[in-house]
């Protein structure tokens, strides 16, 4: 089974990997299977090829292909741990992918803690050592798998955003659980058929392989339960920071404003200064945040000031101060408001001011100013949010300096919760950051995630418990059953001795019918013997001749209690006599015997003489005694077993219990017997038990009846009694022998049963979708057997209707997308593999249509009759994300091309211009020196030195030039392509650096477009750049190959070669861009060590 599974596994993920290098990768394979996530196909591939080859004992191969899930898993949670800091989307991507890296996701967490355990087991066997350690461990990985793939796939399966979030799933984990769910199973299933000694050490380690297993999914929980908590804590704050980033623009504006139609109404009206001066204090009056309000004309000097304590600031030129300079002359270029930065404003304090200009048509008139902050009013953003966010910290930020504050009263900010966002209005360049306090963060907070915690370890540890408790309950029954055999077999045994005795009884009635072992004689009234048989003779020892005359005396003991002939009186006076005494033989020896006496009387009643029987008891009293030995072992033998056993007399009266009822109800035997036991019987049930009871006793018949008994604390327990009767020697009914098994577990499990059912139903009534059973005739019609309160919120319809006709709900359904739908159906039931299915359907009562996703799993429920156990889901959220998300990648790609070309255009224009104007001016300028030397007369030696030392300046500022004209856009590659510019560089490079650089290019230039030319020249550039600053090399080699789909550069040095962190450091900026510009055409750049060490860069860039 294990084979097929690694086989199945291997094949499958095989299938996927080769679906994702097709041209155009669907979202989902054949076979309604989704389709796994590139990285976690390959770990899958791994580990069922692990499986295959530990089986054909392969040893240190398997586990190295077993190590590879394991490490695709550990580094898809270190990048969960450490975002940013490893690249992955996928970690095996390769060039062949046709979309290219960072364009698949990367597998869910969870399924890399799947890939990580089950790798691990995998990894534990061994084909050639099965003992019970190792056994034992593969157990608990693999139960841990499986129990975690479980999880996943009821996670993937629900389907729901909620799910989604807390699990943090990527897509394709419905597939992923399957397989590991069926690499985990196969696991267990090797480790439990193993040997014997192994399976009694799973056996015994099973409760903490449970604990381990659930414990580990409680875990998983928990942690979703925690990250969920944070996510609302992250939504919180961005909601408060956009709320506040609201309140502030809009204050601005609102200011802005109120100073434009002060402006307005002062060119409008002609207003005078005492009339300025009213407006302006009525402004002020209505915003106290204004600090003062001030008019300058179009000299741009102050002239009227509001409120007039502040007139000393009239007459102050605006730009004399060179921060409001800037805000004044933005405001006059763009005829816009305009907000200056935080300056000490005229009056006192700091603040910063609203600048309005005032033109009319094309004149400009002056400015209106407005200062807002001031002495005692620094704090205006406080006072502007009015303490709306008690609970939150808020500050804005100004080149890296804080400029306002509103603090929240007796908190501290919680810095790792802040939230930013830029403010810009009026020419502003703010930051705002808004902070939640540590009291927000603790009450936002709970104690849900330990609690559930606390809770799972608890739930966990009472299962483990549970299944300790079931083994010894499964032992202990086995031990009974042995027990209850072995009863049996002793109770055959007794009847065939009880047999055996009454044939022996029989026989000696005929014994004594024939006179041979009985002693038989006749007594006159005196006493005297009269008549003596042989028997008699062989009995006692005496002849006839000995024995007739002599009194019957000398046939008793002298130390005889009562004299024999006291026996007589009584025979004559009743009738007759029967005693068990002790005899003398004639030898003296004693033998017991039973002496019965008849008196003999003739027809008128008289008494004439005595008639004695004496029979030997000595073989029945041995036996007797034998009897008494058996039934007290067989009460010794009740007493172990760990069975309640109690026996009742023919009455049905107890007369015995044994030990493991008295430590069951914990009272004495004296409190048991009799009808003492009846006290712990549950009183609900007494009167059952004993219409159950008398009619077996009735009616001497086994009975069966369960019911509760009183335990030692006062609790009750489950019995189940049964009860036989048994006979006595003489086959009489002499009672019942009933042994009682307590089955209170099995009653709980009945009840947790239940309870497990009571909550399927309410998790299927709370699923947002419908819940479905659907089968299909032999006919191939379609029906519905159960479907979710579900179906009306998802296609209008209710429930009950879909069960009448199926047809209800697949009307629903466009007819193109219901033909494909029945034919999914038709092939899920012909091949019994599972339906997934992805449509619209059109509600009853809506325009609008829903995308629904369908997922079922078929089963045979009678013959050519399939069954589906299925959910339908509202898919429509997903789908539009997910085509608004590739809209949005398509622009951002068509962007990032848009800026390189500016940046490379602005570089050639920038050369160009340099080219133009600096290098015409330098050469004029070398002239204008050379034409000096030549007419100037020779001065003195200080005058000589200073022209020379002009030469050189202006030599080295031409070479400067030269080589920054070249470095923003080299001449050469426009001019004679790239293997020419390659070439140059590298001769250029190799002069500066005094590195061998050798080229190698295709004979012949290779005609390259000027887009790929330069992306290809400018990671060249890089590349030489990196090798001559850390390499150490001494040579370079270059190779530029033209293949069919791709131009590939190679550039190889013989250095030190790359650090393994490099690609991965913050700084490694010239590897990002090289990798950058690649990507904006499609292409990719590698890193790798050399077979004999350096550095090995290979560029990829695709020809169309």
């Amino acid at each position: 089974m294990i084979f097929t599974a690694g086989t199945a596994s291997f094949a499958l993920s095989a299938w996927m990997i080769a679906g994702w290098h097709s041209p155009e990768p669907a979202g989902r394979a054949r076979l309604g299977l989704e389709r796994m996530q590139y990285d976690t196909a390959w770990a899958f591939a791994f580990a069922g090829l692990a499986v295959v080859a530990l089986l054909f004992r392969v040893d240190f191969p398997g586990r190295l292909l077993a190590a590879v899930p394991m490490v695709l898993g550990g580094l898809r949670l270190a990048a969960y741990l450490t975002p940013l800091a490893i690249p992955i989307h996928p970690m095996l991507g390769t060039r062949w992918l046709p979309l290219g890296p960072g364009n698949y996701n990367d597998m869910g967490v969870l399924t890399a803690v799947v890939l990580v355990v089950l790798g691990a087991a995998i990894a534990t066997l061994h084909p050639h050592d099965r003992g019970k350690f190792r056994s034992v461990i593969v157990t608990l990985l693999a139960s841990s798998s499986l129990a975690l793939a479980l999880v996943l796939f009821f996670g993937a399966w629900a389907g729901g955003v909620v799910a989604q979030q807390w699990l943090q799933l990527a897509g394709g984990e419905q597939t992923h659980a399957l397989v590991a769910v069926t690499l985990a199973a196969a696991a267990v299933a090797y480790a439990v058929v193993g040997t014997e000694e192994a399976h009694r050490a799973i056996a015994r380690w099973l409760p903490v392989i449970v604990w381990f297993a659930v414990f580990v999914c409680v875990l998983v929980l928990w942690r979703a339960l925690a990250n969920h908590e944070t996510r609302l804590i992250q939504a919180s704050a961005r909601t408060v920071t956009s709320d506040i980033q609201g309140q502030i623009e809009r204050g601005i504006t609102t200011r802005v404003q109120l100073l434009q139609r002060l402006a307005k109404r002062t060119e409008i009206y002609r207003t005078t200064p005492e009339q300025w001066q009213q407006d302006a204090a009525d402004l002020l009056g209505d915003h106290p945040e204004f600090q003062a309000v001030v008019w300058a004309g179009d000299d741009y000097v102050t002239q009227w000031v509001a409120p007039e304590s502040e007139m000393r600031t009239a007459g102050y030129n605006l730009l004399s101060d060179p921060v409001r300079r800037a805000a004044v002359l933005e405001a006059v270029r763009t005829r816009q408001p305009t907000l200056s930065r935080f300056v000490p404003l005229l009056s006192g304090g700091r603040g910063f001011v609203v600048v309005v200009p005032l033109f009319v048509g094309d004149v400009f008139r002056g400015l209106v100013l407005g200062g807002i902050g001031g002495v005692g009013r620094d704090n205006w953003l406080e006072a502007l949010l009015a303490d709306r966010f008690a609970d939150y910290e808020a500050a804005l930020i100004e080149r890296g300096a804080e400029i306002s504050l509103a603090r929240a009263p007796d908190s501290q900010p919680a810095a790792e919760w802040a939230e930013e966002r830029p403010i810009r209005i009026a020419g502003s360049d703010w930051l705002l950051r808004v902070t939640p306090t540590r009291d927000y963060v603790d009450r936002t907070g709970s104690v849900l995630p330990e609690a559930a915690l606390g809770l799972g370890a608890l739930l966990t540890t009472l299962l483990a418990i549970c299944v300790y408790f079931f083994q010894t309950a499964q032992r202990r029954a086995r031990d009974l059953s042995r027990a209850n055999a072995g009863l049996v077999a002793d109770i055959n045994a007794r009847k065939q001795a009880e047999e055996a005795l009454r044939a022996s009884e029989q026989r000696t009635r005929v014994i004594i019918s024939a006179i041979k072992d009985c002693a038989i004689y006749m007594l006159d009234l005196e006493g005297r013997i009269a008549t003596w048989n042989p028997g008699a003779a062989k009995l006692t020892g005496y002849s006839a001749d000995e024995a007739i005359g002599s009194h019957f005396s000398i046939l008793y003991p002298p130390d005889r209690k009562h004299p024999p002939e006291e026996d007589l009186d009584v025979a004559a006076r009743d009738g007759w006599f029967e005693e068990e005494c002790w005899h003398l033989r004639k030898d003296g020896s004693r033998y017991c015997g039973d002496d019965i006496i008849s008196g003999i009387r003739d027809d008128s009643r008289e008494l004439t003489g005595f008639s004695v029987v004496t029979r030997d008891a000595t073989q029945r009293i041995e036996l007797r005694e034998q009897t008494e030995r058996a039934r007290d072992f067989y009460f010794s033998l009740f007493s172990d077993i760990p069975n309640l056993i109690w026996r009742s007399d023919a009455g049905g009266v107890c007369d015995y219990v044994n030990q493991a009822w008295l430590d069951y109800t914990g009272r004495a035997t004296a409190d048991e017997t009799g009808a003492g036991w009846l006290e712990g019987v549950h009183p609900e049930d007494r009167k059952r038990w004993l219409d159950v009871y008398g009619n077996a006793l009735q009616t001497k018949t086994p009975f069966e009846i369960e019911y509760r008994l009183r335990r030692g604390d006062g609790s009750y327990g489950a019995m189940i009694c049964t009860g036989r009767p048994f006979h006595d020697m003489k086959g009489g009914f002499a009672g019942f022998l009933c042994s009682c098994y307590d089955n209170s577990v099995r009653r709980e499990m009945e009840r947790a049963l239940q309870e497990s059912e009571q909550r399927y139903e309410a998790i299927t009534a709370n699923i947002p979708g419908m819940v479905f059973q659907m089968i299909r005739d032999a006919s191939g019609k379609l029906s519905f057997s159960y479907v979710s309160p579900g179906a009306e919120a998802l296609g209008g319809v209710p429930a009950e209707a879909v069960l009448h006709d199926a047809d209800a709900f697949l009307a629903l359904i466009e007819p193109a997308d219901r033909k494909n739908l029945l034919a999914t159906i038709a092939d899920s039931a012909e091949r019994m593999v599972n339906c997934s299915w992805t449509g619209s359907l059109r509600p009853v009562g809506e325009a609008d249509e829903k995308w629904v996703i369908v997922r079922a799993r078929p089963r045979p429920a009678a013959p050519d009759v399939v069954l589906w156990d299925g959910l339908v889901l509202d898919d429509t959220r997903n789908r539009l994300a997910q085509i608004e998300i590739e809209h949005s990648r398509e622009e951002l790609r068509e962007l990032s091309r848009h800026l390189q070309t500016v940046r490379e255009e602005e570089k050639a224009r920038i050369a160009r211009e340099v080219h133009d104007e600096l290098g015409s001016t330098l050469a004029a300028l070398k002239m204008d020196v050379a034409l000096l030397n030549k007419h100037l007369p020779s001065g003195p030696g200080a005058a000589r030195d200073r022209r020379r030392s002009m030469d050189r300046l202006v030599d080295s500022a031409v070479a400067a030039t030269r080589r920054i004209i070249t470095d923003l856009r080299p001449a050469v590659l426009d001019g004679l392509g790239l293997c020419a510019a390659l070439r140059w560089q590298a001769n250029e490079t190799q002069k500066a650096s005094g590195v061998e650089i050798l080229v190698r290019c295709p004979e012949g230039d290779v005609v390259v477009d000027r887009d790929r030319a330069l992306t290809l020249f400018r990671i060249f550039q890089e590349s030489l750049t990196n090798v001559i600053r850390h390499a150490k090399a001494t040579r370079v080699d270059v190779d530029l190959t033209e293949m069919p789909a791709n131009y590939e550069l190679r550039v190889s040095d013989n250095g030190i070669g790359i650090a393994d962190d490099a690609e991965r450091n913050l700084t490694s900026h010239g590897i990002r861009g090289m990798r950058e510009r690649a990507l904006q055409l499609g292409g990719d750049v590698a890193l790798s060590r050399g077979a004999e060490g350096g550095t090995v860069l290979l560029a990829k860039i695709p020809r169309d």
